[in-house]
């Protein structure tokens, strides 16, 4: 497979931020898999901020995605929010995207809300992006997040990763 984009190697660093730690030891492991593929390859972090203490469903969402906001601005470059409302990408259009920030130079950073997802602050703030017609639970979100960035990188150097 030919490579879809010649990145100039430009500095770019992408970072997601999310809620909580996984507590399933099988997603759990998904994720620490693919983010160390990440961390080989790009400048990549995952930043996790505690879950919120509130009881009710929208104290909780509403402290959750003020932190993660809070958290976004300290991080140049475009800000990502994915969401059940987003856009639906293909991972060959997603890494086409990636692939245009990195030879941009632009950095990404990505909010993945817990599991009462975010406010509209939080959405219009950034790109909206879909991860499933479904909805998934948060947890899962986040390694399935964390694959398809894996893919789209691999795309875009024409690895053989994706077929």
């Amino acid at each position: 497979m030919s490579r879809l984009y010649k990145p100039n190697r430009k500095f770019m660093r992408i970072t997601l931020l999310c809620i909580g730690k996984v507590k399933s030891s099988w997603i759990a492991e998904g994720c620490r898999d693919y983010s160390e593929r990440l961390e080989r390859g790009l400048d990549f972090k995952v930043m996790e901020l505690p879950a919120s203490k509130e009881k009710d469903s929208d104290r909780q969402r509403a402290d959750e995605s003020a932190r993660l906001f809070a958290a976004a601005q300290k991080f140049d470059g475009d800000l990502w929010i994915l969401d059940e409302r987003g856009k639906g990408m293909a991972s060959e259009a997603f890494a086409k995207e990636l692939g245009k920030a990195r030879d941009d130079g632009r950095s990404l950073t990505f909010i993945l809300g817990g599991a009462y997802g975010l406010t509209d602050a939080v959405r219009s703030a950034g790109k909206l992006l879909r991860l499933s017609d479904m909805t998934l639970p948060h947890e899962l979100c986040r390694v399935l997040f964390l694959e398809q960035l894996y893919r789209a990188n691999e795309i875009i150097r024409g690895s053989g990763y994706h077929h």
